[in-house]
């Protein structure tokens, strides 16, 4: 006999202290999110959803009882599938998918390749009629272009953190919405029977405007982490009425218009590609390895993408940027292995001793000991790899501040990742007319063997 106070699951997130917490939400969370959110949906048994996501990241647990508590159809996404965006639209159209859950990322390289489809005349029909976006915060303005592409499917923002079950709340996207509010990240308000507030340092409420710390209540608050007592009573509190509350760590403000706006995190808490990471588990990680004395670990912005993070570790020793990473691989997942590690005599300090953030010097997007190769003018494969690289690693290649690099460069070690590569991809799709699928690059990350 289950009871709704019972455990669904576990779900780790990043720790600060290099120890990831363990999320316990119970039968009794889940099955409120999926009755409260009956006033913003229309689920039912016509439905097709996609499990898109892992199932270590809790957007699954919305895909997979999203679609069977409501008598609908789950399809399954292979792993192929979900990093080739023209395999997806494929998926989407034979399977008549109605309901897509995407964070802004992977949407980002899915409306690409819709575009070039369309253009081209290519596009299958699709039947999409909800597309959930989730994960990471949302660029309205980078949703925009679907509104005018005439394909099916309203957009929704919602946010939510595995503490609380997911989502907490929802905002349908339009195009007077995005033109209001195009500079914002504006998340809507909150689900029935989740109650949100802002608070300043002292517990108060702040007024319209002010930004302060986002503070959840009601039905989806997880039970706590599990053999984690102490960090329990810190996150999850008593609020001035007694009600029980989650402490988010994120930074909100609440606009005129009743809506609440997201302003990133108040810690050191970072989203990567719609992954929650604590950097210190990772600095944690860096410093178990020999040679190592001193670790900072930051996510800055990405120079192809400013909506986008990568992952930057300074650290002060003798062990080399490989040593280091293949040593943390073994412990850490992919997305958690920083792009570059900048090796440095002494962390930078301001003049109280603190770690002076600031003044950490940021790595070129370069590779060293790398012959630069230009390819021959016949090699016009090579030159459209190249020149498809060097827009998405390094935002564009016009811009003043691009890398340069030749075809004897490791697209990884430039800095790519899996959704770069992605892009890669679709780039490479539209400029040659042949499919690329994305494990290509893995096993070819030079580029002239890619070529």
């Amino acid at each position: 006999q289950i009871t709704p106070g019972q455990l669904a699951y576990v779900i780790y997130t990043s720790g600060s202290t290099g120890r990831p917490k363990g999320v316990g939400v119970t039968h009794g969370n889940v099955a409120a999110l999926l009755q409260r959110t009956v006033r913003d949906f229309t689920f039912g048994p016509d439905d097709a959803w996609t499990l898109f996501h892992s199932t270590t990241f809790d957007f699954s647990v919305w895909e997979i009882w999203g679609a069977l508590t409501h008598g609908g159809r789950l399809v399954i996404v292979p792993q192929e599938t979900r990093t080739s965006p023209d395999l997806l639209i494929d998926l989407l159209h034979h399977e008549k998918v109605t309901v897509l859950n995407q964070t802004p990322s992977a949407f980002q390289n899915l409306l690409l390749a819709m575009q070039a489809r369309q253009a081209n005349d290519t596009l299958p029909a699709l039947h999409l009629r909800e597309i959930i976006f989730g994960g990471e915060a949302l660029d309205l303005r980078s949703v925009a272009p679907y509104l005018h592409m005439g394909t099916p499917g309203r957009l929704v923002n919602m946010y939510g953190i595995t503490e609380t079950t997911v989502h907490v709340t929802f905002e349908a996207l339009t195009q007077s919405l995005i033109d209001a509010y195009c500079h914002q990240s504006v998340i809507g308000t909150p689900i029935d029977g989740w109650g949100i507030e802002v608070w300043d340092a002292h517990g108060n409420p702040t007024p319209i405007g002010v930004w302060g710390e986002i503070i959840v209540s009601g039905e989806g608050l997880a039970r706590g982490y599990l053999e984690r007592p102490g960090l329990t009573a810190d996150r999850f509190i008593a609020g001035p009425d007694g009600t029980r509350c989650y402490r988010s760590g994120d930074r909100g403000r609440w606009l005129a218009s009743g809506r609440l706006e997201h302003g990133g995190r108040i810690d050191h808490q970072v989203k990567i590609r719609g992954f929650r990471i604590e950097t210190g588990e990772i600095e944690a990680a860096i410093l178990t390895c020999a040679g190592v004395t001193q670790a900072v670990v930051l996510a800055v912005d990405d120079p192809a993408d400013a909506s986008n993070k990568r992952l930057v570790a300074w650290v002060v020793g003798t062990a080399t940027s490989d040593e280091i990473k293949r040593h943390i691989a073994r412990t850490l997942p992919a997305y958690m292995i920083p792009t570059a590690i900048v090796t440095l005599e002494a962390l930078p300090l301001t003049s109280n001793g603190k770690l002076d953030r600031k003044t950490l010097p940021l790595p070129e997007l370069t590779t060293t000991g790398i012959e630069q190769i230009t390819p021959t003018p016949d090699d016009l494969v090579g030159q459209m790899v190249l020149f498809q690289a060097l827009a998405v690693l390094g935002g564009g290649a016009a811009s003043a501040k691009a890398p340069s690099f030749g075809l004897e460069a490791d697209f990884f070690a430039l800095g790519g990742h899996s959704l770069l590569a992605t892009q890669l991809t679709v780039r490479l799709r539209q400029a040659l007319g042949i499919d690329v699928p994305v494990r290509l690059v893995f096993e070819h990350p030079r580029l002239l063997d890619l070529a």
